[in-house]
């Protein structure tokens, strides 16, 4: 099986492009309708990171009981019986994920898999050195369009004042850094840059591209999405950004832009580690399972 990781920012148009690839009978996906379509799995970001090294026994065991019951396990099928047979046979958490993943693609008929987890994004490398055949497709939005999206998405009230400002800049910096780095990794055999805009333009030659890169079979007219646009603005109406909230944009990532990408890449990774492991709500929503009851030291958010 060819594992296909689709990489790139919240509100970028990952869940789009990967309900696209999803859509070909030849690629299998993990889908939830109140995901919208792919299911993002977090399993590297969070999973493999927050029980330990998978050379003890016990970090095995608290993550399967986290893993099993999380909307994830749950949608691939994974009983704990099944697990521990899978777990029998892996040497690390990622060969673990191939094992179900792989599974999960024989089941539904599919030459490959796709997998959408924008925390995975900054984790090419890792995620290259445990799948050499994998192939990445990058998805990037212009900053405008994305920070208008961020400010509405996941249900939220668009902010104001300050705290507005605040957010446009840090939204601005985060896409900017991304962006780099997305188009550094575009260079690489592995990997296909996509543009959210010419997505939204495209008249099928960019899909065909993409098939052609992706090596599976399918045709342009099959990738259509079975589900709804994930957008934010069926919940708030799109509101152009002022004067000063595009000032405060432009500034940010200008600066964002002049600043070495490593260091960049370094203060965005040690963030990261201050924040420590947040679980997403969303993450154990079939099953109710509450991760900080049973004490295994991460929090939710």
């Amino acid at each position: 099986m060819t594992p296909i990781f689709v990489l790139g920012l919240q509100r970028s148009g990952t869940t789009w492009m990967a309900n696209q690839l999803a859509a070909l009978p030849s690629v299998a996906a993990v889908e939830a309708p109140e995901h919208r379509g792919v299911h993002e799995s977090i399993y590297f970001s969070h999973f493999a990171k927050a029980f330990g090294p998978w050379s003890r026994l016990e970090s095995r065991v608290r993550f399967a009981q986290a893993f099993v019951l999380s909307d994830y396990g749950q949608l691939l099928g994974l009983t704990p019986e099944l697990l521990a047979v899978d777990m029998r046979d892996a040497k690390s958490y990622a060969d673990l994920f191939r094992i179900v993943m792989d599974r999960h693609a024989r089941a539904q008929g599919a030459e490959a898999w796709v997998e959408k987890s924008p925390h995975h994004t900054m984790m090419y490398r890792r995620l290259k050195r445990a799948f050499p055949d994998a192939k990445f497709v990058l998805v990037h939005r212009r900053t405008e369009g994305m920070i208008l999206s961020r400010l509405s998405g996941f249900g939220r009230t668009p902010s104001e004042g300050f705290r507005r400002y605040a957010d446009i800049a840090r939204a601005s910096v985060v896409n900017t850094l991304y962006g780099r780095y997305l188009k550094r990794l575009s260079r690489r055999r592995d990997c296909f840059y996509v543009r959210y805009e010419d997505l939204h333009k495209d008249d099928g030659r960019l899909r065909a591209s993409l098939l052609r890169f992706l090596g599976v079979s399918g045709s342009v007219d099959e990738m259509e999405s079975q589900y709804e646009a994930n957008t934010s603005f069926d919940r708030a109406p799109r509101k152009p950004l002022s004067q000063k909230d595009l000032t405060v944009m432009v500034v940010a990532g200008i600066l964002a832009y002049l600043m070495p990408l490593t260091l960049l890449v370094l203060a965005h990774r040690l963030r990261g580690a201050m924040r420590g492991i947040v679980w997403p709500d969303w993450c154990w929503k079939r099953t109710g399972y509450h991760p900080e009851e049973r004490n295994i030291g991460v929090t939710r958010s």
